[in-house]
């Protein structure tokens, strides 16, 4: 018997994944690198939606962290339905056969043999009758591997789709001639903040933007001081799901900040410092009563 694959929730607060491209006419095995972000949330037609976030990195061979080459522009929106165990996008840009501006299924976890699926991840956006689902494993995380027994190519559920997260991935451009010219891959895939896999600015590295929270575990405040000169932001506390649970403006001047944390219940915690929409810095908070 074939099981459902245990829905993994996708649109989670600090997801992070980063797409490299390779041309196959050049010495280097990567000519591109960007990056896509999870950060915040909005309501689009009564519905509670991710904010997915773009930018690029420099192209290295190196592993992460990477550096940016460029500003984050608001790309698109996910949201899950846990009922239904179904994840939706809404895109703002899109070069392959995604629907823009509207609200789309991107993945379906509830699917089984004998059932047709319709994704735009799937070439084309045809029917795609389900003729076997078999279990796999992609950048060590669970997937099934669907086949229609007809077609060259398998569709994969979740991140590790046969077109990935929102473009081809695995999936060579062939030239006239039928030469593989180009290759775009999912390079790293992270759902769990905090993911470390981008040097958001340069002064992540300098003490000026460092900062120090306590008491740890904290009860019904918890103090925040910058140990040299703060820059004008907010602090996001969330929770271990990734909800935002409390924010806090903080002004450029500020060396303290108090912060009442009452209304939050015992537990794990990550407090964020962000400006401009680009984290700062990412620390545990224990709330502890």
């Amino acid at each position: 018997m074939l099981r459902c694959q245990e829905y993994i929730p996708m649109a989670m607060e600090g997801a992070q994944w980063i797409i490299r491209f390779d041309d196959i006419n050049t010495p280097q095995t990567v000519d591109d690198l960007w990056e896509y972000l999870i950060l915040g949330d909005t309501t689009i037609e009564n519905f509670d939606y991710t904010k997915v976030y773009r930018r690029s990195l420099v192209p290295t061979d190196a592993p992460p962290p990477f550096i940016p080459n460029g500003e984050y522009e608001l790309y698109g929106f996910l949201r899950d339905d846990h009922f239904d165990k179904k994840v939706y996008a809404f895109l703002l840009y899109n070069s392959y056969d995604c629907p823009v501006n509207e609200d789309f299924l991107l993945y379906d976890f509830s699917v089984q043999v004998g059932d047709t699926a319709r994704f735009c991840l799937i070439p084309d956006f045809m029917e795609y009758v389900l003729a076997s689902i078999t279990p796999g494993v992609h950048l060590d995380f669970g997937t099934r591997i669907f086949s229609n027994g007809i077609d060259p190519y398998n569709y994969y559920e979740g991140m590790g789709s046969y077109y990935g997260l929102f473009e081809a991935m695995f999936t060579p451009v062939k030239s006239s001639h039928q030469k593989y010219t180009q290759h775009t891959f999912l390079y790293y895939y992270c759902r769990e903040a905090p993911c470390d896999l981008v040097v958001s600015v340069p002064e992540m590295n300098n003490n000026e933007n460092t900062l120090q929270f306590y008491p740890s575990p904290a009860d019904q405040i918890l103090i925040v001081s910058f140990l040299e000169k703060s820059i004008a932001g907010e602090i996001v506390i969330m929770n271990i799901q990734g909800q935002t649970m409390m924010r806090k403006y903080i002004r450029g001047q500020d060396k303290t900040v108090i912060i009442n944390i009452g209304s939050l219940p015992t537990g794990l915690y990550f407090i964020n410092y962000y400006r401009k929409g680009v984290l700062l810095n990412r620390q545990k908070l224990i709330v502890s009563r």
